[in-house]
């Protein structure tokens, strides 16, 4: 394979280790990352440790438009995985903001020109207590086993800027400027400061963390849960279902690098 990616015989692209990587935790949480269909790498990352049924996990999507993308989204989930057992979750997203912002200055000098940049979001669950944080795009759901999704987080986002302003939400939607995000991790991102939400389940359900990659597919709160539902119904395990919403995006069109966790959350027994 040549530094560029491609066969130096064949002239195709050759696989990259990140282009599918999955994260099997059993019953307690499983997570997939895929490259899709039209990216020729795979600039999402992943984080995902379990300590009984302690779930530490971390997404991150690099921002294309950056230099060195796949680089940042590695770096803010491994900075932000290493501080999540202590579960301050915006601790952990400041961490990660620093090391991306590092980047600028070290390795390739393309990196000053168009600093490396990504989102965030992560989750910490500790028994049935939940805390989310996120800076970008990348969501948090919540899904009861009825009902539609509820999404925990609110995208960084012109669209979103524009619709709490007053704006009509499906013209804003429309605006090719919708999905432009209005804060990431990254050097050129001046002060940020993470956003977090908490809360105890009452109902089983399951916290799903993915990339813009899989929602960009299932915008409906209610298409969102019943994607979610039906494959964890069809495929029986944690790791199969999420290996099925991949599958899902992809099938839809596969645009985006995509990236989903699924954790099982239930109310502890009461004493």
């Amino acid at each position: 394979m040549g530094e560029d990616g491609y066969c130096e015989h064949c002239g195709m692209l050759a696989g990259r280790e990140r282009d599918h990587l999955e994260t099997d935790c059993g019953a307690v949480a499983a997570s997939v990352t895929d490259r899709g269909l039209r990216h020729h790498r795979n600039e999402d990352a992943m984080w995902l440790v379990t300590r009984g049924s302690e779930v530490d996990v971390v997404i991150s999507d690099g921002v294309s438009s950056s230099f060195d993308p796949d680089v940042a989204s590695l770096t803010a989930v491994q900075a932000a995985g290493d501080l999540l057992p202590a579960g301050d979750v915006a601790a952990a997203i400041s961490a990660a903001q620093a090391a991306v912002a590092e980047l600028a200055a070290s390795g390739d000098p393309r990196r000053q020109a168009s600093n490396p940049a990504c989102t965030i979001v992560s989750a910490a669950v500790r028994g049935d207590a939940v805390t989310v944080g996120w800076i970008g795009d990348s969501r948090a759901y919540w899904v009861p086993e009825v009902g539609p999704a509820e999404q925990l987080t609110e995208d960084d986002s012109w669209a979103t800027h524009v619709i709490a302003l007053g704006a009509d939400p499906e013209q804003a939607m429309r605006d090719p400027k919708a999905h432009a995000i209005t804060a990431w991790l990254g050097a050129d991102a001046g002060k940020v400061t993470p956003r977090t939400g908490e809360f105890v389940v009452g109902d089983a359900g399951h916290l799903v963390l993915c990339s813009d990659g899989l929602w960009n597919y299932l915008t409906d709160p209610a298409a969102f849960a019943a994607a979610v539902r039906e494959g964890l119904r069809e495929q029986g395990t944690l790791i199969s279902a999420a290996r099925w919403l991949a599958d899902y995006a992809n099938t839809a069109g596969g645009a985006d690098n995509i990236t989903v966790a699924l954790i099982p959350v239930s109310p502890l027994a009461k004493e």
